[in-house]
């Protein structure tokens, strides 16, 4: 497994690390190659890549907290500081969770134009009954 960043951000990974914050080589959470599988699932898409990263990256951070004798070990903080992260990054490079975009769509059981305001068992379509 491989660590790789530049400052120049003049690669895609170097711009994934950037955005998510995993730019240390000592202490990184995501590899090279997840970056780039990402990288090429998702059509080098930087919002979508970002967000896909920074998820891995809280799922990470979801294991159990770990307590022995002195020494005490909680993800919490940083699992929080990683949640905002990901919104402020969605709202930065306009991505939508999992790429659908809400949308609503009214079906009237009657014409919208007619001044009829419910529905009537004698309207079949504009045609009275008789």
């Amino acid at each position: 497994m491989s660590f790789s960043y530049s400052l120049e951000l003049d690669d895609n990974v170097s711009l994934v690390r950037f955005h998510i914050a995993d730019t240390d080589p000592d202490g990184y959470y995501l590899d090279d190659e997840v970056i780039n599988y990402l990288l090429t699932t998702h059509s080098s898409d930087i919002g979508a890549v970002v967000n896909a990263c920074i998820l891995n990256i809280i799922a990470q951070l979801s294991a159990p907290d770990f307590t022995k004798d002195w020494l005490a070990v909680s993800n919490a903080e940083a699992r929080r500081g990683y949640e905002n992260l990901r919104r402020l990054k969605r709202i930065e490079l306009g991505t939508t969770t999992g790429g659908i975009t809400p949308t609503s769509q009214i079906e009237l059981s009657y014409r919208g134009d007619s001044e009829q305001d419910s529905t009537d068992s004698t309207f079949d379509g504009g045609e009275d009954v008789v």
